[in-house]
């Protein structure tokens, strides 16, 4: 039983990332989409420098909650699905999706500072819509990362069923996400609602996994726990 409390917090590292992330919604307003006019995205940097230095920080903690996460399902999919590729696959698309969005919040302070000289305003501008734009390139390894978990999970390891329909819905959210990509002018704008669904549907599904793991980490006797993890 000394091994529960470890187990269950790891496993509860995916509640956590979404919980931190959700209270970004409070710190910042949504940054301006593909395409705003220019004072409209001077205005938002050179507004929101305090609040934009906060939510990069607690952006960053969910997002290093979710790698926390996806840690802990690399581990045990090695013990449950030993022979498949897919826990490398997720752990390095993972690796790959936090990566590029920690890189992607330290631009709200280069911003910020140009916002406040009128001369890199036109700069400005042109840098926050290839920002927001760029950033959708992200949904690919999200996309990635749900799909291998959810393929690595099984009824008889303890996982829920409907973890794999719900998987499949996320990464039809995150094909949504690179529409953009493509159609920059279209009505699916970087920026806009799809690009906080696509961030919000990997965490989430993230989150229902961790309660899931939580739940099965519990009802585990904790010998056979220590035992298998111990094998892994």
């Amino acid at each position: 039983m000394a091994n529960r409390p470890p187990r269950v917090a790891h496993a509860a590292s995916g509640i956590i990332s979404l919980l931190v992330l959700a209270s970004t919604i409070l710190v910042l307003a949504p940054i301006p989409p593909f395409g705003s006019p220019e004072t409209e995205v001077a205005q938002f940097y050179a507004t929101h420098v305090t609040s934009g230095y906060v939510y990069q920080f607690i952006a960053g903690i969910a997002l290093m909650a979710a790698l926390w996460f996806l840690a802990y399902l690399y581990t045990r999919f090695r013990r449950e699905v030993p022979a498949s590729p897919l826990p490398v696959l997720m752990i390095a698309a993972g690796t790959a999706w936090v990566g590029f969005a920690v890189v992607y919040l330290g631009l709200f302070q280069i911003f910020s500072g140009w916002a406040r000289d009128p001369a890199t305003r036109p700069l400005l501008r042109a840098f926050s819509d290839a920002y927001v734009l760029g950033f959708m390139f992200s949904a690919v390894p999200a996309a990635v990362v749900v799909g291998a978990a959810a393929l690595c999970t099984s009824r008889a390891a303890g996982w829920p069923g409907w973890l794999k329909p719900a998987a499949a819905a996320v990464v039809v959210v995150q094909l949504l996400g690179c529409v953009p990509l493509l159609a920059p002018g279209g009505p699916l704008k970087a920026g806009g609602p799809i690009t906080y669904a696509s961030v919000f549907a990997v965490i989430g599904w993230l989150a229902a996994a961790s309660v899931a793991a939580v739940r099965s980490e519990r009802a585990k006797p904790g010998r056979d726990r220590t035992k298998s993890y111990s094998e892994a």
